[in-house]
């Protein structure tokens, strides 16, 4: 694990874009940013001031990822209301919504929330994660209180009427699990 730990530090940190991505295997960094770049916080991979960074700049960001940071939506635009989309908003990829690109999946949601919880001695890192917790837990129960629906995979449009996927799926329900991780029923 501290191997791994140093080779994504090492080897993953885009320092222009200020957050983890992959790699071409020509050594440039992928251009295409999606939620899996905060995973890297799971494995202990970046500094402190680089994980506030990354919250900060790309999740708490309405161009980027859309969680507000008191998970009341304030600021996201109507495309990308929910929060944390497949694809970060600005991407060219992100407006056709391609089944993994820009729709809300559950299993990102926990990973993210996972590798946000490493990080909460950093203030505005817990602060994202209760705030994904909201956004993701309203999504959720959106769909449950219209149609009885565990979507999954979710659209990220505000006024998205319906699941974008199988309108009943186990991984959608870990979109609300994480808020009962938060309020400790672990």
């Amino acid at each position: 694990a501290a191997a791994q730990r140093e080779l994504i530090r090492e080897h993953l940190w885009d320092e222009t874009a200020g957050l983890f991505v992959n790699r071409w295997w020509n050594g440039s960094f992928y251009q295409r940013v999606t939620p899996t770049s905060f995973y890297a916080l799971m494995a202990g991979a970046a500094t402190d001031a680089q994980a506030e960074g990354m919250v900060r700049d790309w999740l708490l960001s309405p161009e980027h990822f859309c969680v507000a940071e008191r998970g009341n939506f304030a600021g996201n635009h109507d495309d990308c209301y929910w929060g944390l989309p497949s694809i970060q908003r600005n991407d060219s990829a992100f407006p056709p919504l391609g089944y993994w690109r820009g729709y809300v999946w559950g299993p990102m949601a926990m990973l993210t929330y996972w590798s946000l919880r490493a990080y909460d001695h950093v203030p505005l890192v817990r602060t994202a994660r209760k705030a994904l917790c909201s956004q993701m837990a309203q999504m959720m129960l959106n769909m449950w209180r219209r149609h009885r629906h565990i979507c999954e995979n979710f659209n990220p449009h505000r006024n998205a009427t319906d699941c974008s996927g199988t309108k009943f799926y186990h991984w959608g329900a870990l979109a609300g699990m994480i808020s009962m991780l938060e309020a400790g029923d672990d």
